[in-house]
């Protein structure tokens, strides 16, 4: 028979299994808010630097967004950049935003035992250096056929695929053969034809150019000596002395069975563009080409690197244009078309970057580190693989981040 201090010690154990669910479920809460606070704080830092107060108000942004405002009802949001806990492996790192939201919570049943209230913790770290799912991404907003696969074209690719365009027609895959395959595929929009691979997620949110907080050059002359003005080279010379970095004004035409080696830099395509035609072999390491314009005197004009030509370049893998190959000014509206062409075996490793004008690209597979392609506008032609290894780049991430959850 149960007696009365039996029956006393099963209810307090029952009323202090109430408070221990119920201090649980408000952990529960509080981590949730955390994790949302450091994600918030950590894509904050992406944007706006290591240093912006933007980061703690971002993060206490979203941590009131679920729930949890600073200041009010006793609770506490505490925001560190870089992270502070003690014996963390993230502690003083940069690149790192911690978020501890704490709030003492009643009890019920243990007041009998005079704990009141207990203080209830969660903790959270993100970095603002994790890489992107995307690696293809069509930024126009509106247009049709922002991106275009056009005829029996492959696309094997192990990261993303973003369409901007709200268009009904936004993706469209142009004939019955060839597939696109990728990890996921988002449309703002909708799309037409078959051979997606996953199935198109259509009304994703609109989203902006994920590299539009990179530097562009700045610093450059504006001038140039004769040597490298209108530059052209069509020799079927095999020494072919190498091409320094530099402005070059009017751009660089390579034609013929020409032999040409681009020193590691950057190179400023100060109008006329860069045109690689015929039978040429072009080679370069660690190198951005910048394509701009000086008007009147020297006119944007686009990329054009032929397929018959043999081609090997390669972004830097350092510095503040790390991974870029090909930059083009943000302010140029001419709507030019870019082509660039490996349908003879071309490697091209690193961001091709037209965030405001087309590129029709064409590829074949190809087993390059990685590649990231951003344009107004999208045709692609040919099968072509995409690859995202970013290993040899700062942090191993891509050159575009992303905010990632570390704790």
């Amino acid at each position: 028979m149960l007696t009365a201090l039996g029956l006393l010690v099963l209810l307090l154990m029952a009323g202090l299994g109430v408070d221990v669910g119920y201090l649980r479920y408000q952990k529960q809460q509080m981590q949730k808010a955390a994790d949302a606070g450091a994600l918030a704080g950590a894509s904050a830092m992406i944007y706006a630097g290591s240093n912006s107060p933007s980061i703690t108000t971002a993060a206490q942004a979203d941590a009131a967004a679920n729930g949890y405002l600073n200041g009010s009802d006793g609770i506490s949001v505490q925001v560190n950049v870089p992270p502070q806990t003690p014996g963390d492996p993230f502690q003083g790192k940069d690149n790192y935003v911690e978020v501890i939201v704490a709030q003492a919570r009643p009890t019920f049943f243990m007041r009998v035992g005079g704990f009141d209230n207990v203080n209830v913790r969660s903790r959270a770290i993100a970095s603002s250096v994790g890489s992107s799912d995307g690696c293809i991404y069509a930024l126009d907003p509106t247009d049709k056929r922002t991106f275009l696969v056009n005829g029996n074209v492959t696309i094997n690719s192990n990261c993303g695929i973003l369409v901007n365009s709200s268009n009904s027609d936004a993706l469209d895959k142009n004939g019955a053969s060839g597939t696109v395959d990728a990890s996921s595929i988002g449309v703002v929009g909708n799309y037409q034809g078959y051979g997606f691979n996953p199935t198109p997620v259509t009304g994703i949110a609109p989203f902006t150019d994920p590299l539009a907080t990179v530097q562009a050059p700045s610093d450059y002359p504006t001038t140039c000596d004769p040597a490298h003005t209108n530059v052209i080279i069509n020799t079927n010379s095999k020494t072919q002395p190498p091409l320094q970095a530099g402005t070059y004004c009017g751009g660089i035409t390579i034609a013929g069975n020409a032999n040409v080696t681009f020193d590691a830099g950057t190179y400023v395509l100060l109008g006329g563009g860069l045109t690689v035609t015929g039978g040429a072999t072009v080679t370069g390491g660690g190198v951005t080409f910048y394509n701009t314009q000086s008007l009147p005197t020297y006119p944007y004009a686009p990329i054009k690197v032929a397929g018959s030509s043999s081609t090997t370049l390669t972004a830097p893998s350092a510095g503040p244009l790390a991974g870029i190959l090909f930059f083009q000014d943000r302010s140029i509206t001419d709507q030019k078309l870019n082509t660039i062409d490996g349908s003879n075996g071309a490697i091209y490793t690193g961001v091709l970057y037209f965030p405001t004008t087309p590129l029709r690209y064409t590829g074949t597979p190809v087993n390059n580190a990685y590649e990231i392609i951003i344009a107004w506008t999208l045709e692609f032609n040919g099968n072509t693989t995409i690859t995202n290894h970013y290993t040899t780049l700062p942090n191993g991430a891509s050159p575009i981040q992303s905010a990632v959850l570390v704790e």
